[in-house]
């Protein structure tokens, strides 16, 4: 039997696994999105006695897909913090099941709808009263990440955004 013809398949299984696996293609163009905070429409709802006072914050988040892959979203969790005057508040974790087509060549806008207690943002109340009035600068953010799915193959990005609002 002659050993050198054992030497092409194991080339080609040492070279070329990158190139056979899909999911590899797939996370690197996962990595070509681009994502921005188009819009945060924050909706605070006071009611007395204070503790039953909601805040209704809508996030607008836009992806713009440069690949020639069609992603389908399936989740988006992550940390809501809003800067300003110097500190930063920490609003809520979030986490929603949020399906989407993100066709290829294409911008998309994904809204995500959210509903906070004054329990919950207790502490940050008056920079939320603040800014939400347009009354101060601040910056919002949302640090978490983005599950994909192509073709059935699981694939999650990083989301690092924010968006400035009022002021300079």
């Amino acid at each position: 039997m002659k050993l050198h013809w054992l030497a092409i398949p194991a080339l080609v299984l040492l070279n070329g696994c990158t190139r056979m696996d899909p999911a590899a293609r797939y996370r690197e163009a996962a990595k070509q999105l681009k994502f921005n905070l188009e819009r945060v429409d924050p909706s605070l709802h006071v009611t007395l006695p204070l503790d039953q006072s909601r805040l209704a914050l809508r996030l607008i988040i836009g992806v713009e897909n440069p690949t020639t892959t069609r992603f389908q979203t399936h989740a988006i969790t992550g940390r809501i913090s809003l800067e300003s005057d110097g500190g930063t508040s920490d609003i809520g974790i979030m986490s929603v099941e949020q399906g989407m087509d993100l066709k290829p060549s294409a911008h998309s806008s994904i809204a995500v709808d959210l509903s906070f207690s004054y329990q919950d943002l207790r502490q940050s109340w008056n920079t939320l009263r603040m800014v939400g009035t347009g009354a101060r600068p601040g910056t919002w953010h949302l640090d978490g990440k983005m599950g994909l799915d192509v073709l059935g193959i699981p694939i999650t990005v990083p989301l690092r955004i924010q968006k400035h609002v009022g002021g300079q």
